[in-house]
């Protein structure tokens, strides 16, 4: 045998051995089609596929997460990794590689990694119903996946940001986004768009903890009130009301015919040495973005009685959750000493307004500086770089998303194409159709368009999300601008709002001069 080894050749040399099944239900997959459906019918096929090819299955790994939730996020995938390098595995059957990753690079590596050498450094095969995969001894198989998980990685990520733009415009109109049903409502549509309605019983509840709250209950008092009244809780998992519970429910502007944007915002964060996805719970009242919701008609309080019912709430008696008055709080850094600005209120007794300076017993020399002064040089930058966003979106050429997505889609199409000619390509020098010339020359024929291929996808899809990202950015720049400039907000929904698009901002002053500012973006 050549070392141009068929897929046949590959599957028969190991027909004896020991083949896993994994399935992973996929965000792409028909959304109206049921968890167990999609599971059921890939399963099938790939039992199907496993019975064609005389391949052994030993066990099947499924699970339902999402293709770009990180490896430590799967159990199932991890498991499978286990057992591979233990040498339980020749070859993974899926239905298609993207199952086995969506997630970062990092991600796709561990898998990558795990294919090529585990079983003894022997390798893994992937079989698909398409092609069978060998990359610790196909150099192109190699190459050939590590495309697809990349591309597959962009396109989720434009498949994301369309999700998310799109649900942020569905909350603009007014539609109820949220994957729960909130006490007191059950979740309905109105024509095509989602949105709530009461539910009866809990809505006079949860019309009654608002009365109550506001003839001056506590939380505490209340939870006991509906706790020996046998009043069922949301999950019925407990038979006893929380003061939580309650500050949760009235805390939630749903219940003044309100819906919310990012109120929980996705950060990252190191946890046990690796960077980590979370959503924190705020302990705030104030959301990012607030809009009349489809059911304010159905609202179960004004917003008068919401504001009432909330307004001596206290925050956790947390450093962390002190009341902010600092709107630049963990943003602005000297240039010099690289240490945080201190904010110092102002004095009446003195006279004296606020400034920026550094802390006491700080040895820097980069004088102090009026807040005021700071905050108008911030605002200014912002519109700097909205300016300058702006200029640069209209200097762009007016993108199709769906046409550069039929586009991609054509030229995946003809790489499939390709990749099939070059199977080919391998079964006939294998049968000696071609000379070894040939083979060559064909086979770097093809590469050369593959290669062109992937040079024309990797525009194609710069384009629209540089546009998108640009976009993004005016849109974020603009909320914090705003935020900025209103007086009617308080320091720390100004600080969220900077936040959520400035990573920091870079002070320095040489002896009385002027100040200079540097902001920078994430």
């Amino acid at each position: 045998m050549t070392v141009f080894e068929t897929n046949n050749a590959i599957e028969a040399a190991f027909s004896k051995d020991i083949y896993a099944i994994y399935l992973r239900k996929s965000r792409s997959d028909d959304p109206e089609e049921a968890v167990e459906e999609t599971l059921a019918k890939h399963k099938k096929i790939l039992t199907d596929l496993a019975a064609r090819k005389g391949l052994f299955v030993g066990k099947i790994y499924q699970e339902v997460v999402s293709g770009a939730e990180s490896v430590d996020a799967r159990p199932e995938i991890q498991q499978l990794m286990k057992d591979c390098y233990a040498g339980m595995y020749r070859g993974i059957i899926v239905v298609e590689i993207t199952r086995l990753s969506r997630g970062s690079q990092g991600d796709a590596q561990k898998i990558m990694d795990c294919l090529k050498y585990s079983n003894m450094n022997n390798g893994v095969l992937v079989v698909t119903p398409t092609k069978t995969y060998d990359i610790a001894h196909n150099s192109d198989d190699e190459e050939y996946m590590e495309f697809e998980l990349f591309m597959s990685r962009r396109e989720y990520k434009m498949i994301n940001k369309r999700m998310n733009r799109g649900k942020l415009q569905c909350i603009v109109e007014g539609e109820y986004m949220s994957s729960y049903r909130p006490y007191g409502w059950e979740v309905t549509k109105v024509g095509k768009k989602r949105t709530l309605k009461p539910k009866p019983d809990e809505y006079e509840i949860g019309k009654m903890i608002y009365a109550w709250k506001i003839a001056g209950e506590t939380p505490y008092a209340i939870s006991k009130r509906l706790t020996l009244m046998g009043v069922p809780t949301y999950t019925g998992a407990s038979k006893e009301w929380s003061k939580e519970t309650i500050k949760e429910f009235l805390r939630n502007p749903v219940n003044m015919g309100k819906v919310r944007w990012n109120d929980r915002m996705q950060v990252k964060v190191m946890a046990d040495g690796e960077l980590k996805t979370t959503r924190p719970r705020s302990n705030h009242t104030d959301h990012y973005m607030l809009y009349d919701g489809i059911h304010k008609n159905d609202a179960m309080v004004t917003e008068e009685e919401w504001k009432l019912a909330n307004k001596d709430f206290k925050p956790d008696r947390t450093k962390a959750n002190l009341k902010l008055t600092n709107i630049l709080a963990g943003l602005l850094r000297c240039q010099k000493c690289g240490k945080m600005m201190h904010y110092q209120g102002n004095n009446k007794r003195q006279g004296t307004a606020p400034r920026y300076c550094h802390p006491v017993g700080q040895l820097c020399k980069v004088k102090s500086v009026l807040a005021g002064d700071v905050l108008n040089a911030v605002a200014h930058s912002l519109k700097m770089y909205i300016e300058d966003f702006e200029l640069k979106i209209d200097g762009m050429p007016s993108v199709n998303e769906d046409a550069v997505a039929i586009q991609i889609d054509t030229l995946k199409k003809e790489m499939r194409k390709i990749q099939r000619k070059l199977d080919k390509l391998f079964d006939d020098y294998e049968e000696e159709i071609y000379t070894a010339n040939e083979f060559v020359e064909r086979k770097a024929k093809h590469n050369e368009r593959m290669e062109a291929i992937k040079e024309q996808i990797a525009a194609l899809e710069d384009t629209v999300p540089e546009k998108e990202e640009y976009e993004e950015k005016v849109l974020r720049l603009t909320d914090a601008l705003e935020a900025l400039e209103d007086d009617t907000l308080e320091a720390e929904i100004k600080n969220r709002y900077l936040k959520e698009i400035v990573d920091k901002i870079e002070f320095s002053r040489e002896n009385n001069d002027e100040f200079i500012l540097d902001v920078f973006l994430k």
